[in-house]
């Protein structure tokens, strides 16, 4: 019965926790890069972000080991400043310079376009970008209440549980989130849309790195 518990709880909270505002203006950025396989970046973003919450919930609870705030607070500046590059990522795509992405298996190969000049980048693997920036977002933030949380079980074998409800779930909802986002920018909106998303994300982004230099004491 305290398995199923530890389960039920781990499935809501996984839910719940994919749903929140920072990790929706990450994917939502994310998913304009690769917007036939957004349900994968979506996943690849829950995956990431469940590695380290898995990783430091069995040392939490094995090992009784906890992280300074000053840690979880310099992870959440940095997930901030990724937000506000990702949102103005997309708002620089949607100007007059035009970025043409061409799919190649899982990367996305960029080329700059002006006029009838074309200037290829590197490869860039969309499905790796997504991962880790969910494994920052696995670090900061609610993710380190959840593991204070996983802490307090009364069994390695309960937090063990409620950890892979927690993240089997997180995975689940995102992908499915990334994949309805992707169906919706994929119509005639798609440009507001994306403007939208840009903006929200560095909106987000600039609120959360704000909101750790002021904890740093920086102003």
């Amino acid at each position: 019965m305290a398995l199923l518990s530890a389960a039920a709880a781990g499935a809501v909270l996984g839910v719940r926790h994919a749903l929140e505002t920072d990790h929706l203006a990450a994917v939502a950025t994310l998913v304009e890069d690769d917007i036939d396989r957004a349900g994968f970046v979506g996943a690849s973003w829950g995956l990431g972000h469940s590695l380290p919450i898995l990783a430091l919930g069995v040392l939490f609870v094995v090992l009784g080991i906890h992280l300074p705030e000053s840690i979880t607070r310099l992870f959440e500046l940095v997930v901030g400043g990724v937000l506000v590059f990702l949102g103005a990522r997309m708002l620089y795509s949607l100007g007059s310079v035009d970025v043409a992405a061409h799919g190649h298996g899982k990367a996305v190969h960029s080329h700059l376009q002006i006029g009838g000049v074309s200037l290829g980048f590197d490869h860039q693997h969309v499905d790796d970008d997504s991962f880790l920036v969910g494994i920052l977002h696995g670090v900061a933030g609610s993710g380190i209440l959840v593991i204070a949380l996983v802490s307090s079980a009364p069994t390695v074998k309960t937090a063990l549980t409620f950890l892979g409800a927690f993240s089997a779930l997180t995975v689940v909802t995102m992908a499915a989130v990334s994949f309805l986002w992707g169906r919706t920018l994929d119509t005639q909106f798609s440009t507001y849309l994306k403007a939208t998303a840009g903006i929200f994300g560095i909106v987000v982004g600039s609120h959360l790195a704000l909101s750790q230099l002021a904890g740093f004491g920086l102003f």
